[in-house]
């Protein structure tokens, strides 16, 4: 049984991924909520992932830059924070906000360490490893409200320039 919590993060998670136009992602998320309303955890976790990592090509595609060589998801993330300048929102605001935003760095490297440890991404070995409901529905809670904030951020940059 998913969480209320879940569901309603992820409903209004795919609600701006529709109206933004970030489709891909819209569809990862959409699966991966599917996959953990199933039981299959591990696909639960790789499509989550993938929604965020779709969300970060999206924003890149749409202010017309160029991707990381290296296309790995804490790669794409530094260059996401970067190009959406995720550093000026805290010049300004109170000393907590700082740590916070400097924490989403861990928060994507450790999704995509997770992705790899736990997920059949990469293939499966003869002993799959275990992976329970909880952290299945953490990675997708946890890759939704990032690729939420990103979206939002993109959303008040394009504003800016409009």
């Amino acid at each position: 049984m998913t969480a209320e919590t879940t569901k309603e993060l992820v409903t209004t998670t795919l609600g701006l991924f529709q109206a933004q136009g970030f489709a891909t992602a819209y569809e990862s998320f959409s699966d991966a909520r599917n996959d953990l309303r199933d039981g299959d955890y591990d696909d639960a976790i790789g499509k989550a992932i993938t929604g965020l990592e779709s969300t970060m090509i999206c924003v890149h595609e749409k202010l017309e830059t160029d991707l990381p060589q290296k296309r790995d998801v804490t790669n794409i993330w530094k260059s996401t924070r970067t190009l959406l300048r995720f550093d000026d929102i805290v010049t300004g605001a109170k000393d907590n906000a700082v740590p916070l935003i400097g924490s989403l760095s861990g928060l994507v490297t450790n999704l995509g360490a997770m992705r790899n440890a736990l997920s059949d991404s990469h293939g499966r070995g003869l002993i799959p490893p275990e992976v329970s409901e909880a952290i299945a529905e953490l990675a997708i809670n946890a890759a939704a409200t990032m690729a939420t904030v990103i979206i939002r951020r993109y959303k008040q940059l394009e504003s800016e320039l409009s």
